[in-house]
């Protein structure tokens, strides 16, 4: 009698073990999703719509799995650590396109536990592509819209006018000096 294992199938030599962020977890479905973003204009009394190409839309991956075994408890502790840390993380799925880990971030996750099957849960998760963060070099905290804003308003209108004190503060020193019988108020 011949067992499964005994009969060669190409994928069965591809296929890896599942994890994110080195977290291991078995996997019994995944999804994976994209397209185009589509912008679509129609115009009043033309029965002609038009359909502008945007771009290719952020994958998607929806991965149903399961933990189980000795080391169970230790297993789910650590993809739990895992989904929740911020930031992206590369995830490898049994047999992904081109065979490629991907950059992902985590959208959502739950974990299910059920009384009659101790040491089991099932895992569901869904991610989306990072991406290239070429575009999101900097970040947008309100110290840096304000030395941005500066850095325009300075380039249109030229550099910042000097403020009272910064404008006579040569003369206050003069004046200071040329008669010392009088206190000349401290300027920053």
């Amino acid at each position: 009698m011949v067992a499964i294992r005994d009969i060669h199938n190409p994928w069965r030599d591809r296929f890896q073990r599942a994890k994110f962020r080195n977290a291991i977890f078995y996997v019994e479905t995944e999804a994976r999703g994209g397209g185009r973003r589509v912008a679509l204009h129609q115009y009043p009394k033309r029965n002609t719509p038009y359909a502008e190409d945007m771009g290719r839309s952020a994958n998607g991956f929806a991965v149903q799995g399961f933990l189980i075994g000795p080391n169970y408890l230790r297993d789910k502790d650590s993809l739990i650590e895992a989904l929740e840390k911020d930031g992206p993380g590369w995830l490898r799925l049994p047999l992904p396109y081109q065979m490629a880990d991907v950059e992902v971030m985590v959208q959502q996750y739950s974990i299910t536990e059920a009384r009659e099957r101790g040491g089991f849960c099932t895992v569901e998760m869904t991610f989306v592509e990072y991406g290239d963060p070429v575009n999101r070099s900097t970040i947008s905290t309100p110290g840096e819209i304000q030395k941005s804003a500066n850095a325009v308003e300075s380039s249109v209108i030229g550099p910042p006018a000097l403020d009272t004190a910064q404008q006579i503060r040569p003369y206050a020193r003069a004046y200071a000096g040329a008669n010392t019988s009088n206190s000349v108020p401290n300027l920053p």
